[in-house]
């Protein structure tokens, strides 16, 4: 178990097989869910199917307290993107800036898809929260959607008074799997950059980090999970393939395998980790924490879930994992912010 090593941070590395071993009340909800169809068959019967679970999910939210706002984001096409911001209850303009990118493949999902994140760091933490959308693959492939990503984080930077929020209290980019990618690539450009404001911090959930062909020699020990996990629940090899098929990533470019970023990774804000011990991308949380913190002198905080796939808190919210999960990325998220104040 974990807890046998007295500092659980420096041992994931070496503990990768217990680390895939499935959660034994994961496994009891998994084979007793009813069949959802392949997400091999259509991307788009799989987008309204996400759609449809993401407007129930906030429907049952309930009226915010605070405010929210849609908003329309220029980029560097003429297109413009929708994003989404939530100001806390009697803002001031003084409150930290969260920026936070959502995940599905590169493929699905829009702004609406963490919004019960996005609420309660908005509510509890007092930050004003911006959502932004990216266009999707396949109709928009690779590097469309980071480009997109880019110019929306430019011009939010651009922006913060009139956003509501004070970026000298806490500016932090974050995002879900895709989004925690894009998140990678943006703290680099924006640290390349030297973008003013200046970020503070990083939040990275159950990220993709390399590409699996693309991953350099030196780290090819660690590298297991790709192979080991290939038939996980949720997120495998197959599914993996397939989305890839659809964005058509380069696997050597930097934007889309930030591991590979020719500038280094040093003087990178403080980041934060949530990692799933049964996901095919675990090793790239794994390796990507231990070359930050060992590596490039970067403050890091990591979290992580034996047992469980990727992405198994969206699908399976009464699991006592899935509940951890969402705890520890609000005091993930305190702890960054944290770090501004220190």
């Amino acid at each position: 178990m974990i807890s046998q090593f007295e500092n659980p941070q420096m041992s994931y590395l070496i503990q990768q097989e217990q680390l895939s071993s499935i959660d034994p009340e994961f496994e009891l909800i998994w084979a007793s869910r009813p069949s959802s169809g392949n997400i091999l068959s259509s991307i788009h019967e799989r987008r309204e199917r996400i759609n449809g679970v993401i407007g129930n999910l906030v429907d049952g939210l309930g009226a915010f307290a605070g405010e929210i706002e849609d908003i329309s984001i220029p980029v560097r096409d003429g297109h413009s993107i929708d994003g989404r911001v939530w100001r806390p209850p009697q803002t001031t303009g003084q409150q930290p800036l969260v920026v936070w990118y959502h995940g599905g493949g590169f493929c699905m999902g829009d702004i609406s898809m963490n919004e019960p994140l996005c609420r309660r760091v908005c509510s509890d933490l007092q930050c004003v929260v911006v959502s932004v959308a990216y266009r999707l693959a396949p109709e928009h492939v690779f590097p469309t959607g980071i480009n997109d990503a880019w110019d929306a984080f430019n011009w939010i930077a651009a922006n913060v008074a009139s956003l509501g929020a004070n970026p000298a209290a806490g500016f932090i980019v974050g995002g879900s799997s895709a989004g925690a990618n894009i998140s990678i690539v943006l703290s680099h450009l924006a640290r390349d950059s030297k973008i003013i404001p200046p970020l503070t911090g990083v939040y990275l959930g159950i990220p993709l980090v390399v590409h699996h062909d693309a991953v350099p020699p030196q780290y090819l020990t660690h590298y297991k999970s790709f192979a080991q996990n290939k038939d996980a629940p949720i997120l495998n090899e197959e599914s993996i393939r397939f989305l890839e098929g659809q964005l058509e990533p380069v696997p050597s470019d930097p934007l889309y395998s930030p591991l590979l970023w020719p500038t280094g990774h040093k003087d990178l804000p403080p980041t934060y980790f949530q990692v799933c011990g049964l996901d095919p991308l675990r090793d790239d949380g794994l390796i990507y924490e231990d070359l930050l913190r060992r590596e490039c002198g970067v403050e890091t905080k990591i979290d992580v879930y034996p047992g469980v796939p990727h992405g198994f808190n969206s699908g399976f919210p009464s699991l006592n994992s899935s509940r951890k999960f969402e705890n520890d990325g609000m005091e993930g998220m305190k702890w960054l912010l944290e770090r501004q104040s220190t």
